[in-house]
């Protein structure tokens, strides 16, 4: 997990009101001018309400200096916000979390609003999760988790898509190989931030496990796009090969298409283009694109 650490040039804090001495440890305390001698009777018979009396001063006094050492740590030079640490950051740069977090160098830390904070890095499509943290004496923690696109959708340029249906935008770096191609959105309706999570966008999602568990097609570049029957196309190695299966029983149709399509790839081709059709129970159909019937079954 990334961590990086930000930091504030050196600003100097506002002072705090003209002759107030809010130091820690100068409280006040009770003055012993005026007090008179008593006789051993008269202690005796006080005794009854001193120890009270001197409870309750010594509990005005703790409230006193508690009073004292907060109003000094709200001005003190020591609690001046000057760095903020953000950790969980892969694609997001750590400038834009806190440019998002809007906090302002030299503000005190305790003044820092944490749930106004979490709730503007929240805001970004990106981020899943995010927690705030003071982390004394200076310094602010935001840790979060990233989106990660799944798949694209097809717009100029081409948005990413979380496996939760959470729109996040164009691409904040290179891909590690080819994110499919989701088909069948309307470009218009995408906008960061918003979800396209529906039965279609799951079955979409749910169609790359035909890739993904066939060695032969793992890797490469796919595109699915649901049709209106219920039915999904696959379009794989580079547009040459169709897979035609059904949203329901995926599992199935995968092992079935992991049994021949090793025969399929290795005999030349009729077409330049041809078709897998899964949606038929226990069988197979090949055929050409564009064609109708099948040429094997």
């Amino acid at each position: 997990m990334s961590r990086t650490t930000l930091r504030f040039p050196a600003v100097r804090p506002a002072p705090g009101p003209a002759g107030d001495d809010i130091r820690p440890g100068r409280g006040l305390t009770p003055s012993k001018t005026g007090l008179r001698r008593r006789s051993a009777g008269a202690r005796r018979r006080g005794s009854a309400w001193v120890r009270p009396a001197i409870g309750f001063l010594v509990f005005a006094e703790i409230l006193l200096l508690g009073g004292h050492a907060v109003r000094w740590a709200r001005v003190s030079p020591r609690f001046a916000l000057s760095e903020v640490v953000v950790e969980g950051h892969r694609a997001l740069d750590a400038r834009e979390i806190v440019r998002l977090a809007a906090v302002s160098h030299g503000r005190n830390i305790f003044d820092v609003d944490l749930e106004e904070v979490r709730r503007r890095v929240a805001a970004s499509p990106w981020v899943r999760r995010v927690g705030v943290w003071r982390q004394l004496p200076h310094a602010l923690r935001v840790e979060i988790e990233e989106r990660r696109p799944a798949a694209l959708l097809r717009r100029e340029p081409p948005f990413g898509v979380d496996a939760e249906g959470m729109v996040l935008g164009a691409l904040l770096e290179k891909p590690e190989g080819c994110l499919p191609l989701f088909e069948g959105f309307d470009p218009r309706s995408l906008r960061p931030g918003s979800s396209i999570w529906s039965r279609g966008f799951e079955s979409q999602l749910a169609a790359l496990s035909l890739a993904a568990g066939t060695p032969a097609l793992r890797g490469g570049c796919l595109s699915v796009r649901r049709l209106e029957d219920g039915r999904l196309r696959l379009r794989v190695l580079d547009g040459k090969l169709d897979l035609l299966a059904h949203e329901e029983g995926l599992e199935s149709q995968a092992a079935r298409l992991r049994a021949v399509i090793q025969d399929v790839l290795r005999e030349p081709p009729a077409s330049e283009r041809i078709e897998l059709d899964l949606t038929f129970p226990g069988r197979v159909v090949v055929r050409p694109i564009g064609q109708d019937g099948g040429a094997k079954g």
